[in-house]
């Protein structure tokens, strides 16, 4: 790729060293300099804004972790002791009863619609017998051990975890698709303060030619007295002169105030202290429009985003149709028992398999009176659509971007080269008014109109300056030049 300008704001190259790896510490020093650069690597590195951002997208992973904890391993474990002195309808063996229950159970949902679960249960019994039990032969003191193991599997509605599947897709692709607009994100903040450094910079000149322009006006004052001293004045002269430098007294004020609150402004962006003196380092070369190749909309982050929401929403209807039925699974159940009065042999008994249980089936759910399933579906259908509608009409909104952005900067460049001619041509009538004034051949209301043109036209100048480095900016941000993605977006 073409490479930008040495001077053109930052771009492409000037955060690829800086945005992951920061400079070193640019925190408030006495007349701090910043330049463009200074000034987005500062905001990558330190601005509150900055920090937003990156936190905010970090909170997004919870919503994909939901998602996946669907298909995590549950451990469950219960115990406890049962005291049993009842009556019941029926003659027990037993006058009272002490039972110890503890189980065991790890289950994990599988993304091919299998639910399988380990179980290990034991029950420790102990009863005062009386004679019904004695003359049966129960026994007082028994231990049974249980092991199994459960399975159940999808074969209609999700069959064999189609709709998991996709749920899981969805939300990872969402999720990606967020962090591909955190990049954007901090590209827009980098925008914005690159905006307020031209701004603050822009409004420090309109206050430097402000008084420079009432220093010019106090001496055609001072001038206006002399000649008024020696009679040589003409009527009015010196109220017009007088006139004019309290309007320039005015605009020093007003220019003062706005620079002051430009430079809070651009302070709190980049987190400095209020009372932080910015200095501002600008080259005086002007760079011409580079040239560029041709960007394709379909390689910009913004549409890469959306093609991802696409997908994913696509996902997510699939996921809707697939769950959209009658579900029919298929029950499988092996336990293996062991019962003893000691412990130790009852667990022997249950390992050796001596004593299994076996059971299969078939499990089938279905809901039916308020039509969930089919509005579901209907409502992954509908937000596909948007997603898609969305797609095309950002293509398009983006392609447009592009041509703006590239149209804004030429027509910026040209203002700078019409400025500079402007300001030229301003200098140069004030110097030739200027000895015609002072040889009594021009009236002075004509010498002050050339003044105050000149002062406008030096702001113009810094204004078409500040004008033309934001444009390249947003032209390279609209090519997502300014700021290159994260390894962890990408």
């Amino acid at each position: 790729m073409v490479k930008w300008a040495s001077s053109l704001i930052l771009g492409i190259n000037l955060i690829a060293a800086s945005c992951w790896s920061y400079p070193a510490d640019l925190s408030c020093q006495p007349n701090i300099t910043l330049s463009q650069k200074d000034v987005s690597e500062l905001v990558l590195k330190q601005g509150r804004k900055t920090q937003e951002a990156n936190l905010q997208s970090q909170a997004l992973r919870l919503e994909l972790v939901k998602i996946q904890s669907a298909y995590q391993w549950n451990l469950t474990m219960t115990s406890g002791y049962l005291f049993d002195k009842s009556a019941n309808f029926s003659t027990s063996s037993y006058d009272k009863q002490e039972t110890l229950v503890s189980n065991l159970l790890l289950s994990k949902n599988f993304t091919t619609g299998t639910l399988a679960g380990v179980e290990y249960k034991r029950t420790s019994f102990k009863g005062e017998l009386n004679s019904t039990g004695s003359t049966l032969g129960s026994r007082s003191l028994q231990t049974q051990d249980l092991l199994g193991l459960n399975v159940e599997q999808n074969i209609w509605a999700n069959a064999f975890g189609y709709a998991d599947r996709r749920n899981v897709e969805s939300a990872e692709l969402a999720y990606k698709a967020k962090s591909v607009l955190r990049t954007n994100e901090l590209e827009n903040i980098v925008l914005e303060t690159i905006r307020l450094f031209w701004k603050t910079y822009v409004s420090e000149r309109n206050f430097s030619e402000a008084m420079a322009s009432r220093d010019r006006s106090k001496k055609l004052v001072d001038a206006v007295k002399k000649k008024s001293g020696f009679g040589y004045a003409n009527p009015g002269e010196l109220s017009q002169a007088q006139a004019d430098y309290e309007g320039r007294v005015q605009d020093v004020k007003n220019t003062s105030t706005a620079y002051l609150e430009n430079i809070d402004a651009l302070n709190t962006a980049l987190n400095l202290p209020q009372n932080c003196e910015i200095k501002f380092a600008i080259s005086e070369i002007i760079p011409s429009i580079p040239q560029l190749p041709e960007k394709s909309v379909e390689d910009l982050r913004q549409i890469k985003s959306q093609r991802l929401s696409v997908s994913a929403a696509q996902n997510a209807y699939e996921s809707s149709q697939s769950t959209d039925d009658v579900s029919v699974k298929l029950v499988g159940k092996i336990y293996t028992y062991g019962v003893d009065q000691e412990a130790s042999g009852a667990y022997n008994n249950m390992v050796s398999g001596s004593h299994p249980q076996y059971y299969a089936g078939v499990k089938v759910e279905a809901a039916f009176g308020a039509d969930l399933a089919v509005e579901n579906r209907l409502n992954k259908k509908y937000l596909r659509d948007i997603e898609q509608i969305r797609l095309s009409r950002m293509t398009q909104e983006t392609s447009d971007l592009l041509l703006q952005s590239q149209r804004k900067a030429q027509a910026a460049y040209s203002a700078v080269l019409s400025a500079t001619e402007q300001k030229k041509f301003r200098e140069k009538a004030l110097k030739e008014l200027n000895r015609s004034f002072g040889q009594g051949r021009t009236d002075i209301s004509i010498y002050i109109d050339a003044m105050n043109k000149f002062s406008v036209s030096e702001i113009q100048y810094s204004q078409a300056i500040g004008n033309y480095q934001t444009a390249l900016n947003e032209w390279a941000a609209a090519r997502d030049e300014l700021i290159p993605m994260s390894p962890e977006d990408q």
